[in-house]
């Protein structure tokens, strides 16, 4: 029979030091553990959840608020803040930041409203993202070691463009019609599409050749004066504008132009030919000599993009529309500004001259289409109208002056009077957006092209399509 088992006092004896051994094993490997925690820095977690990234979020934050206003061309109060650098070298009031003291930097100051005026103007930071920017300076304000904090230094994307990959299309499609332009004598037709110009015959729109190279969409044709070359202008976006001058009897390029750091939207000739601008988003308008292929200017004043530009009749003056609701007319000998046309309530994308050189047309985003009578020093808005439901693409006058059509994103061609801005001819609704006109040199055809890669001819006197031979 089994009998129950007891503990005597040799068997507590013996285990006493198991117990012991045990409890100074886990002495052991506690000590262990504190000493290892303790050896860690101690501010690593605090880094790992607090750290603040200038690339991911920092860079970004300015490059939408605070970049249109403050970079290598505006530079409102001697600053630019698209890179790291230039932002830590401050501007003409000094620097900007004091690393570690949010409190005394100017930058935390302008942007919470203890400095006026509060930036940015008309779209203030919000409480959290003023916190950040406050918070990012007051731990040092360090630039990332890593290598994604160079991908958001744009300083010098034109200098190192990327390719951008081709995608090859698997059925056939027409490319949108950006930009049309007849030649002096109204013999040739040349239409902007996707990387190439083709020249057209506009008696029955046969083919009388192209002219292919071009990187991307060609945004802006235009003809010399005495017709013998073209220009036309695209780029990629965000990384070059591109022109290129052909010859129009070889169809031959002759040279390409590159010096904008985004896409070219317009180009024209000055009326003697010794001259072409080019408008930018890039916010430039650059004067070149379409011969060397020389830059003779650039003019810098608007803070947004640039999509239309117009040499007065007599070549002294330029005009030019933009994305920041203004015209500006520029003296072409000096390139100075001589003063802004500020009337638009929305981004402007297209202007003209009248043939007589005393008004100006303008009009965009905010449908109207408004003409100016200019003095020497100053422009008086004579006439305005809402002339579309939608945004208006293109204003052109025709030759003698007597006609101003327009086209907008209502999918509307409209021919108007051009003194009373009283509409006179009734066009056909178009199947798709017109990004483009022409009036041929006699006035007596307008043609249009569209963003479905078609084009159509209308009679100006009837508004009736005239019908391809």
């Amino acid at each position: 029979m089994l009998t129950p088992l007891r503990f005597n006092g040799t068997s507590k004896e013996l285990g006493r030091p198991r117990v012991a051994i045990r409890f100074w094993s886990l002495i052991i490997v506690l000590s262990i553990f504190v000493l290892v925690f303790l050896s860690q820095p101690k501010t690593s977690g605090l880094a790992r959840q607090d750290q603040i990234s200038y690339a991911r979020q920092i860079a970004p934050l300015l490059q939408e608020k605070c970049i249109p206003c403050h970079n290598h061309t505006v530079r409102q109060g001697g600053l630019n803040l698209e890179s790291f650098d230039t932002l830590m070298s401050g501007g003409k009031s000094g620097q900007i930041i004091v690393p570690g003291k949010s409190a005394e930097s100017r930058l935390a100051k302008m942007i919470d409203g203890t400095l006026e005026p509060r930036m940015p103007l008309g779209d203030e930071l919000t409480r959290d993202e003023i916190s950040l920017i406050k918070a990012w300076i007051d731990r040092g304000a360090l630039l990332d070691a890593k290598p994604d904090s160079a991908a958001l230094d744009t300083s010098n994307v034109a200098d190192k463009p990327s390719m951008l990959p081709v995608i090859k299309s698997n059925a056939a499609v027409r490319p949108s019609v950006t930009s049309l332009a007849f030649s002096p004598d109204g013999s040739l037709l040349a239409v902007g599409g996707y990387q190439i110009v083709e020249l057209l015959d506009p008696r029955d729109s046969s083919n009388l050749g192209h002219l292919a190279g071009h990187t991307n969409q060609v945004r802006s044709v235009a003809f010399s004066p005495d017709g013998k070359i073209i220009a036309s202008a695209g780029g990629n976006p965000a990384q070059f504008g591109e022109i290129k001058i052909w010859s129009v009897k070889d169809r031959r390029e002759l040279r390409t132009i590159r010096g904008h750091r985004d896409n070219v939207f317009a180009v024209a000739f000055s009326p003697d030919g010794s001259k072409l601008a080019s408008a930018s988003y890039d916010r430039l308008i650059k004067i070149w000599d379409p011969h060397t292929g020389n830059e003779l200017a650039t003019l810098k004043d608007h803070t947004d993009a640039v999509f239309a530009i117009a040499f007065s009749p007599d070549g002294k003056r330029l005009a030019s529309a933009s994305a920041d609701r203004t015209v500006k007319i520029w003296d072409v000998a000096s390139g100075n500004r001589l003063f802004t046309l500020g009337d638009a309530l929305d981004g402007l994308q297209t202007l003209a001259f009248h043939p007589n050189g005393k008004q100006l047309a303008a009009a965009g985003n905010d449908r109207v289409i408004r003409i100016w009578e200019l003095s020497e020093l100053e422009g008086r808005q004579i006439r305005s109208l809402i002339a579309h439901e939608d945004a208006i693409h293109q204003v052109i006058y025709s030759s003698d002056g007597r006609l101003l059509a327009s086209t907008g994103a209502d999918k509307r061609i409209k021919i108007w009077d051009a003194a009373t801005l009283t509409e006179t001819t009734n066009i056909e609704i178009q199947p798709d957006w017109v990004f483009a006109l022409a009036f041929s040199p006699d006035g007596k055809r307008l043609v249009a092209g569209r963003y479905d890669g078609s084009i159509a001819f209308y009679d100006v006197a009837t508004g009736k399509r005239l019908p391809v031979k």
